[in-house]
C-alpha cells in the first residue's frame, strides 16, 4: 500500500483504503491521559504520514519556524479530523474499532480522547460541528438518514430521514462531506455499495430546524464519465452574501470532464446551471486527462484559495496511450496510472475569483502532485498552504498573505509527509 493510496482514501475513492486503514487493534481506554482542568485553547497540532504509513500528531503552542520534527509526536492507526470546534476535533475513531472521537489537548499538551458518538459500521468516517449545540454525522451501517448529535454533550439528539434523497440506481448513499449554511445542512453522495461515483453530481439537503429531508440538487454529467468529490476539510465554503460553492473534482479517467465549483446561491436551494466555473480549464484548457482541483478555501471578498492541476504529466499521457482500450482503464491500471501521478509535480496553489471566474498561481510556491494535498490552515490573516513535493524533497507550509499576494516559506516538517496543521484558535 503506497502513500498515494493512503491519501486518495481521503481525496479519491475511500474503499481502496477501508481495510487497510482499519484493521488495526484497539488501544485501551484505560491507557488514555488524564484530560486535566484545562484544555489548550490555542496552539497548534501538526499531523503527518510516516514512511510506514501510521499517522504521527504533534501538539506545538507556538507556530513553528524552521523545521518542525514530529519524531517525537504521537503515533495512530489513523486520525484525520474533518472538523474543529471550541478548540477540539472530531474524527473517526483513530484505532478503527468504529465510532467517532472527540479530541483535545490537555494542560499536560497530551493528545486527549474525552469522549465517543458511537456507530454501528466501523467505516464510518464524516463528522462535521456547526455550533455548540449541533452537529451531524453520517452512519454507514444506516445509509438513508444522518444523525444530530450535541457536539458538547457528545448525545445523539435526532435522526433526519434522507432516503427521499434521489440516488442513482437506488442504491444506498454514502455522505462526503457536511456544509452549513444557517439551518441547512448540504452533502454531496457517493455510492454506499463499493463507494461509487455517479455520472452526475448530486447534492442532498437537510434542514437542522425542523429535522427533515429538504430536497436534492445536481450538476449533471455526459452520462458517461463518473465526476468524483474529494472530501475536504472543515468548512470555509459559504461568503458574505450567504452564496454556498460546493466543489466536485471532475473525472479522473480521461473522458475529461473538468472538475467544477457548484454555486447555489443564497435564498437558494438548487445548483446554478449559469454559473460554470471550471478551474482547471481556465488555467490549461488542454489537460483533459486529469482536469482536476482540490482544497477549495473562500478567503473573504468573492476570492478563494485550490490547488490546480495544471497539466498532465507526459509519462502518465504514454502509459494511458499504451493501453489496449485508453478510453477504458481497468481499476488495476488506473491505479497504476495514479502510481505514476505519485511523483508527477503538476498541480500549483491558486488565488481563484469568484465572480471574474479567474484563477491566478501564487508566485514562489513549487508546483507538487495533486493527490499529495494536505489540510490549509488560517493564522493571523494568512493562509498556509501544505506543499508535499517528493521529487524536490519539500515538506513544508508556505505563508500566503491575501492582502499584498506573496507568498513564502513559513517552516519545514520532518518525521512524515503532511496531512495537516490543526489551529485550535480557529473553528474549523
Amino acid at each position: 500500500m503506497t502513500l498515494l493510496k493512503n491519501r486518495l482514501f481521503y481525496y479519491v475513492s475511500a474503499c481502496l483504503l477501508l481495510t487497510g486503514l482499519l484493521a488495526t487493534s484497539c488501544s485501551s481506554d484505560d491507557d488514555a491521559p488524564d484530560v486535566g482542568s484545562e484544555i489548550k485553547t490555542s496552539g497548534f497540532v501538526i499531523v503527518g504520514i510516516t514512511s510506514s504509513e501510521s499517522v504521527r500528531a504533534k501538539y506545538v503552542e507556538e507556530l513553528p519556524t524552521g523545521t518542525v520534527d514530529l519524531s517525537d509526536g504521537v503515533d495512530f492507526p489513523n486520525f484525520r479530523p474533518t472538523t474543529l470546534f471550541d478548540h477540539a476535533m472530531f474524527l473517526a475513531r483513530p484505532d478503527g474499532s468504529g465510532n467517532f472521537s472527540k479530541y483535545v489537548v490537555n494542560e499536560n499538551e497530551e493528545l486527549v480522547e474525552i469522549g465517543t458518538l458511537p456507530t454501528n459500521s466501523n467505516n464510518s468516517f464524516r463528522i462535521a460541528v456547526r455550533d455548540a449545540e449541533t452537529g451531524v454525522f453520517h452512519d454507514l451501517q444506516t445509509p438513508g438518514s444522518i444523525t444530530v448529535f450535541n457536539p458538547t454533550t457528545l448525545e445523539s439528539t435526532r435522526t433526519i430521514d434522507m432516503s427521499a434523497g434521489f440516488v442513482p440506481g437506488g442504491i444506498a448513499q454514502s455522505y462526503q462531506r457536511f456544509m452549513f449554511r444557517g439551518d441547512d445542512v448540504f452533502s454531496p453522495i457517493r455510492g454506499n455499495a463499493g463507494q461509487v461515483s455517479f455520472t452526475s453530481f448530486i447534492v442532498h439537503q437537510a434542514n437542522l430546524s425542523t429535522y427533515t429531508f429538504v430536497g436534492d440538487t445536481q450538476r449533471d454529467g455526459d452520462g458517461q464519465g463518473r465526476i468524483f468529490h474529494l472530501t475536504d476539510f472543515g468548512q470555509n465554503v459559504v461568503d458574505e452574501s450567504g452564496n454556498l460553492y460546493i466543489t466536485d473534482a471532475g473525472t479522473f479517467d480521461g473522458t475529461g470532464i473538468f472538475a467544477r465549483i457548484n454555486k447555489i446561491p443564497a435564498g437558494s436551494n438548487e445548483i446554478d446551471d449559469s454559473y460554470v466555473f471550471e478551474p482547471v480549464r481556465v488555467l490549461n484548457p488542454a489537460n483533459v486527462l486529469l482536469p482536476t482541483f482540490s482544497s477549495l478555501r473562500y478567503i473573504g471578498n468573492n476570492k478563494a484559495v485550490a490547488l490546480v492541476n495544471a497539466s498532465t504529466p507526459p509519462e502518465v499521457l504514454e502509459f494511458i496511450q499504451s493501453r489496449p482500450d485508453p478510453q477504458n482503464l481497468s481499476p488495476e491500471e488506473e491505479m497504476q496510472a495514479f502510481a505514476i501521478l505519485e511523483d508527477a509535480e503538476s498541480a500549483v496553489w491558486c488565488e481563484l475569483d469568484l465572480e471574474a471566474l479567474s484563477v491566478t498561481p501564487i508566485p514562489d510556491i513549487p508546483a507538487f502532485g495533486i493527490f499529495d494535498s494536505g489540510d490549509i490552515f488560517e493564522h493571523n490573516g494568512d493562509i498556509y498552504l501544505p506543499v508535499v513535493a517528493k521529487n524536490t524533497m519539500i515538506n513544508a507550509y508556505y505563508r500566503y498573505n491575501p492582502s499584498t499576494g506573496a507568498a513564502e516559506k513559513a517552516f519545514d516538517v520532518a518525521g512524515g509527509d503532511i496531512q495537516g496543521v490543526y489551529n485550535l484558535a480557529n473553528d474549523n
